[in-house]
């Protein structure tokens, strides 16, 4: 049926025009998101001149020293690994590289913060290391894994799947055309990757480099266990130890401008830089014949699968076989006394669910409005609900702890207020995912519902959302996972007697219960495995990555 010209004008001009009951919504729900944020640096400006004179003549020179020094270094060491195994896989003749794809992104079914308790266990003083040495009449000191070398080792090995998975899809992309034509003017092999592969993957190491960075700048967990001091674990010392809250708002303030210039460093160097995943023309580059050096190069898989991966699980399992020889401590997970292991099961569901689906139908409004409304406006108000992004858990509970108790003291200690820091924390995963599918979806399509008679919201609820769904589906489990293994947000707002799953692994481990932690520590992973799995096949299939500076 031929359209009027007059018909599309009138739709042009319907969907060009800023609809209030969405955009209103939408600005409302962005400055939600983003008032921890802003009366963290509020009440960080509040703070007496005397408390900031003592911070900086103490604590502050030697926190940026160490928070730097381990940043750098994880960085250094996870963009340097990731490049390597993407490398391996992906342009030279190695054996079972299928199966290697996988293997080096499952170190991301185990929770970093596990990772480091696994490790303390195993190289600490007293440890099964220790004990299995002398089992044999061996009398050896063990390595420390306490303080700066075994907190940036842990890192990396929790840092280097994101470089991995992020270069990996660069070098799929790659047009070996360009070698092609560097090897024909007589360029080396290795000249040719130093001078056309390399420079073509530094989008892709950049933001591998920032995630890399920002991770170990918000981490909680592995600082706190191998006891390296970052602003991070001061600040929740200040909370929770000497309940000092201006000078946490201050130290605070510090890191979230550390986190700000690391990403205005990036974004300087880079500019505006974005790569997608559009499959070039040529043909695939041929594989490089290892030869002698495929030995140490299958060496190193070894050594890295067993370091991110079998290690902690085997030391987990072993706990885990203790935790059912002992009868004090079978009784305590299973149920006869008042902390039983499915409560905390429970409890981790309910409010990752209930933050999961928060998260998604506030993203929706807010992702409509800036991918089909793309004024000056909206991507504001996107901009403003993603900026505490990059913040770790630790300052967005905070934030959220000043807010509450300064207008909301009903919703302190509540299982609400958590679920709270959970859609605050998370929302920009649910809003960038949802974005990328809306994208993909043709506004065409919602346009000739128009036409057809359908009201705005009956043509986005009978043609877009079904189409959406997979994205629905991605970002709901994306949130689920990431509210499913939050630790620091969780301590510190929970109320009493409330523990989910990490909250036991946590407290158990800091009391040296390890065999009451590893049950809840598989139940954990467990329920992450398929959900990851999921995640995977799905990012597979669509082949896409995407930076954003």
């Amino acid at each position: 049926m031929a359209v009027s010209a007059r018909a599309r004008r009138l739709i042009k001009r319907r969907s060009s025009a800023r609809p209030w009951g969405l955009w209103l919504p939408s600005a409302l729900i962005a400055l939600g998101m983003a008032v921890p944020l802003v009366y963290l640096l509020y009440q960080a400006s509040s703070v007496a001149p005397d408390v900031w004179a003592r911070l900086l003549q103490t604590r502050v020179p030697g926190l940026i020293v160490n928070t730097l020094l381990l940043t750098g270094l994880v960085t250094i060491g996870a963009l340097g690994l990731g490049l390597l195994l993407a490398w391996l896989v992906e342009r030279t003749d190695l054996p079972a590289r299928k199966i290697l794809r996988s293997l080096f992104i499952a170190p991301l079914i185990v929770p970093c913060y596990l990772v480091a308790i696994c490790y303390a266990a195993f190289f600490g003083a007293n440890g099964l290391l220790e004990k299995m040495l002398q089992s044999f009449g061996w009398e050896m000191s063990v390595p420390s894994i306490y303080g700066l070398g075994g907190a940036a080792f842990v890192l990396i090995l929790a840092t280097y799947p994101y470089v991995y998975v992020i270069v990996r899809a660069s070098l799929e992309r790659f047009d070996s055309t360009l070698l092609d034509a560097a090897r024909a003017c007589g360029a080396s092999r290795v000249r040719a990757a130093l001078r056309i592969t390399l420079p073509l993957l530094v989008p892709a190491l950049s933001a591998g480099g920032v995630l890399a960075a920002l991770y170990s700048l918000s981490d909680f967990g592995v600082v706190t266990t191998l006891r390296q001091q970052t602003f991070v674990s001061v600040i929740y010392q200040q909370l929770t130890g000497r309940y000092d809250p201006s000078a946490a708002a201050a130290l605070g303030a510090l890191l979230v401008l550390l986190t700000l210039l690391l990403l205005w460093g990036q974004g300087r160097i880079w500019g505006r830089r974005r790569f997608a995943s559009e499959k070039p023309s040529g043909r695939p580059a041929p594989l490089v014949r290892l030869g002698r050096w495929k030995i140490p190069a299958l060496a190193l898989i070894v050594v890295v699968l067993i370091a991110g991966l079998l290690l902690p699980l085997g030391v987990l399992s072993f706990w885990l076989v203790n935790s059912w020889l002992i009868p004090q401590t079978n009784a305590l997970l299973w149920g006869t006394s008042g902390n039983a292991l499915l409560n905390y099961l429970l409890n981790s569901f309910t409010v990752s669910v209930a933050a999961a689906s928060l998260a998604v139908l506030l993203a929706l409004p807010l992702a409509y409005a800036s991918v089909r409304y793309r004024d000056r406006w909206s991507q504001t108000w996107a901009w403003v609900s993603q900026a505490g992004q990059s913040l770790p858990g630790v300052l967005i509970a905070l934030g959220l702890l000043f807010v509450v108790l300064r207008f909301l003291p009903g919703l302190y200690a509540t299982v609400l207020l958590v679920i709270l820091a959970y859609v605050v924390r998370f929302f920009p995963q649910a809003l960038q995912a949802l974005g990328s599918g809306l994208a993909q979806v043709p506004a065409c399509l919602e346009e000739g519902a128009r036409l057809l008679g359908h009201r705005p919201l009956s043509a986005f609820a009978r043609v877009t959302l079904p189409l959406l769904r997979p994205a629905l589906m991605g970002s709901w489990i994306l949130v689920f996972l990431s509210a499913l293994r939050e630790l620091p947000a969780t301590l510190l707002l929970r109320p009493a007697g409330f523990d989910t799953l990490p909250v036991r692994i946590w407290t158990a481990a800091s009391e040296g219960f390890y065999a009451q932690a590893a049950p809840a520590a598989l139940g954990l992973i467990g329920l992450s495995i398929p959900l990851l799995f999921w995640l995977h096949r799905g990012s597979s299939a669509q082949g896409s990555v995407k930076s954003y500076d």
